[in-house]
């Protein structure tokens, strides 16, 4: 990969980095008796994509203690690796997954490695044991986050053990937590005081996106039947080998003071709690703005039963999440959602001190080489690999999603219920929904469903109209004709065209709600 506009000297030193790299990779294959490394099409996409949910194999395991004390090479490795690792990004940590599991190809290196890495390698007299000794501090890195029971381990563990009532709680708990600094605004726009004063309203916003970052929602608040925050000063102690070395002073001297054990630290309660708790925390209101929204009409055919009992309501959701995300279009990567996430911009908001490190949307989204993105070979940027940090992001969509769409459903098919029963015929000027007039995120979507189904009722009452003038259409194609063109049916909604299916059979099955009882079965409307 390279920089637009880049010098000669600086093309000259990449292409001999990729000859190290490309002996390297010959060498370590040796060394851990691999074969080979050369990938299928459809796995080396998914690493180009950064799209795996999951290690793609077993950690390699790391050398013994014993093993490190033998060889000064091993330990010079693994010291200039605990150097290297002192800043590890979020896109670097899959990588260096990808190579703790096997793969050495040179590419995968490239990226897994630190900046000291080729230098050191290159001057070490046994540079075999140097590379086992870096690998053997970045496998333990790794599996401290990856691993069995490691950090990703653990915080998945715990979303998914949530139950409904559990998922409904945090929801609630953690959009009031966010709404307290957004307030309404719009995440898929800037903050931009560059040339103006930040606004009060301005300055709450961009001073609460930035704490998220420093010190958010996960960090300070226990999940379900936990005592503890799940991301609260986490301290790594397991192996670490940094103490155990017997080089000589002079060896060691340009590396500095290093710690394995301080660098996975600072990743998991600095850059890895600050992503998480960011884009969750606003991963979540952008689903609620953008989805959950009486401006969103392709919300009442979202969901996927007409039942009325919670029970099937939870399990046919749950079984249909995936779909569901779908329907709404969410983002399918990390990277994706940072990208939407405008609001992650803080470059020119009222709060930033240095201005150049704080655009999180493109730290979150693009590999960037001094603050500026990476572009590949085609001239394309770089987009972050969030690898086994992928697992994490579905699984918190769907702890947002279910109770959201376990509560519209509910509300949506209880209504239908009194209205296919006669019970709701007419307009009962349901008012708007609104964030601050409602106690919870689960009263908000229970007042949207009522709202928007509501404001459908002319379609019914439209249906009563035709029948009784004996003039109702008679397929659902004549209904999608009267929706486009006659005025008093087309202003419930200019945009019918534009609706998904599942909507359009459902204001089908509104408008024949009145008389559906005289019709044959196969000319019913289905929801």
């Amino acid at each position: 990969m390279k920089k637009a506009n880049t010098s000669a000297n600086d093309s000259d030193t990449r292409s001999k980095q990729q000859k190290l790299f490309n002996m390297l990779g010959l060498m370590t294959s040796k060394v851990l008796g691999e074969n080979t490394y050369a990938k299928s099409s459809i796995y080396s996409e998914r690493i180009a994509r950064g799209l795996r949910s999951f290690l793609p194999k077993p950690l390699l395991p790391s050398i013994s203690l014993a093993e490190f004390k033998m060889s000064k090479a091993i330990q010079m490795g693994y010291l200039v690796a605990a150097k290297d690792l002192k800043a590890v990004t979020i896109d670097q940590f899959n990588y260096m997954s990808l190579w703790a599991t096997g793969d050495n190809d040179s590419s995968t290196v490239d990226r897994a490695a630190g900046i000291h890495f080729s230098e050191y390698l290159s001057q070490s007299d046994t540079p075999d044991k140097f590379v086992v000794g870096y690998k053997t501090a970045v496998i333990q890195f790794v599996r401290a986050i990856a691993g069995t029971g490691g950090v990703v381990f653990r915080i998945n563990s715990a979303l998914q053990e949530l139950d409904s009532d559990q998922q409904t709680t945090l929801v609630n708990q953690w959009f009031n937590h966010v709404n307290q600094y957004m307030d309404g605004a719009s995440p898929f726009v800037t903050i931009n005081n560059e040339s103006k004063k930040a606004s009060a309203s301005e300055e709450t916003t961009s001073t609460g996106v930035a704490k998220e970052i420093s010190d958010g929602f996960l960090s300070n608040q226990p999940l379900g039947d936990a005592k503890r925050p799940l991301l609260e000063n986490y301290s790594y102690n397991e192996d670490d080998f940094t103490e155990e070395h017997d080089l000589p002073k002079m060896m060691t001297d340009a590396l500095g003071k290093v710690s394995l054990t301080d660098d996975i630290n600072i990743f998991v309660n600095n850059t890895l709690a600050g992503m998480l708790n960011s884009l969750a925390s606003l991963g979540l209101y952008a689903l609620i703005y953008k989805c959950f929204n009486k401006s969103n009409p392709d919300l009442v055919g979202a969901p996927v039963t007409d039942s009325i009992d919670r029970d099937t309501v939870i399990a046919k959701t749950q079984a249909a999440i995936q779909d569901v995300g779908r329907y709404f279009d969410l983002p399918k990567s990390g990277a994706d959602l940072a990208e939407r996430l405008a609001i992650l911009d803080l470059s020119n908001a009222g709060s930033a001190r240095n201005a150049k490190h704080q655009n999180y949307r493109l730290r979150y989204s693009r590999v960037l080489d001094k603050d500026q993105p990476t572009v590949n070979d085609r001239g394309e940027t770089v987009k972050v690999s969030y690898g086994i940090f992928e697992t994490t992001h579905q699984i918190l969509q769907s702890v947002f999603l279910m109770p959201l769409m376990v509560q519209y459903t509910l509300t949506r098919n209880s209504l239908l219920e009194h209205i296919a029963d006669g019970r709701y015929a007419a307009t009962r000027n349901v008012s708007e929904p609104s964030f601050e007039l409602t106690a919870s995120i689960s009263d908000y979507v229970d007042q949207l469903a009522r709202f928007q189904i509501d404001q459908l009722m002319g379609l019914v009452r439209r249906g009563k109209k035709d029948y009784d003038g004996l003039s109702q259409a008679g397929s659902f194609s004549a209904f999608s004709h009267l929706m486009r063109v006659y005025p008093e049916v087309k202003s419930i909604n200019p945009k019918y065209a534009e609706m998904s299916k599942a909507t359009k059979h459902l204001y089908y099955w509104l408008y024949q709600s009145s008389f559906k009882d005289s019709l044959p079965e196969d000319e019913r409307a289905k929801l």
